[in-house]
């Protein structure tokens, strides 16, 4: 997040996630040992208060937002596992020997790691999708109780209107939010099974790279996607 203002000027914000939904608001700043202002405090909704790293959060206007956690843990994973098939590849173009197996079996442990931590993602991004369609189901069925009362004569037309209102606001961001759970649990799928199974995928990666390293890097030094800290 590149900062325009002093992080002083986000006290009093509203703090939303990337759905739209209100997580709290800014009651104040937290620095560092430097004295580096760096962190935003949060009042959340149930009364807690949370910290959260400006790098981590996302400017609007009016409002901060804080962008999903699954997407950044996945993105992160994909970069690690797409830096793991170039050194494999490249590993795959030297000589047999004792370094190579030792390398070989660093890269096999590594790939090991990556596949718990896949999995380990997934099986959160599946528990977040059946709680955000536990959440839809709640709100269509509440929304088609508050009709029958309505139509019953039991709740008068204003508060029809406010709590419909707010259980369509609802209902959408949930859905939206279903909608991205569910992409990001096809694409963790697809990275276990990577994983799960590097021969195919080593193959073409080998290709790739070198091919790429003929036509552009006439040594061993392949420019690699820029790694992700742990």
């Amino acid at each position: 997040m590149a900062m325009t203002e002093s992080p002083v000027k986000l006290i009093g914000r509203m703090v939303r996630d990337e759905w739209g939904r209100q997580v709290g608001m800014v009651i104040s700043v937290l620095a560092d040992d430097r004295g580096d202002m760096n962190s935003l405090l949060v009042r959340t909704g149930d009364g807690r208060v949370r910290r959260y790293r400006l790098s981590e959060l996302i400017l609007t206007d009016n409002e901060v937002v804080v962008p999903s956690g699954f997407k950044k843990r996945l993105k992160a994973l994909k970069r690690r596992v797409v830096l793991l098939k170039h050194r494999e590849a490249l590993l795959s173009n030297l000589n047999g020997g004792d370094e190579a197996r030792a390398e070989e079996a660093d890269f096999s442990r590594e790939r090991g790691e990556l596949l718990a931590q896949a999995d380990f993602l997934l099986k959160q991004v599946e528990r977040a999708y059946r709680r955000c369609t536990e959440q839809v189901r709640y709100l269509q069925h509440g929304m088609a109780c508050l009709e029958v009362e309505r139509e019953l004569g039991n709740v008068p037309d204003k508060a029809y209107e406010l709590s419909m209102r707010i259980m369509m606001m609802d209902l959408k961001k949930f859905m939206d939010e279903r909608r991205d759970l569910l992409g990001l649990r096809s694409e963790l799928v697809n990275l276990v099974q990577e994983l799960s199974s590097p021969g195919r995928q080593s193959e073409q990666a080998g290709r790739a790279v070198e091919q790429e390293a003929a036509e552009e890097v006439p040594s061993a030094e392949v420019g690699e996607p820029e790694p992700v800290s742990a």
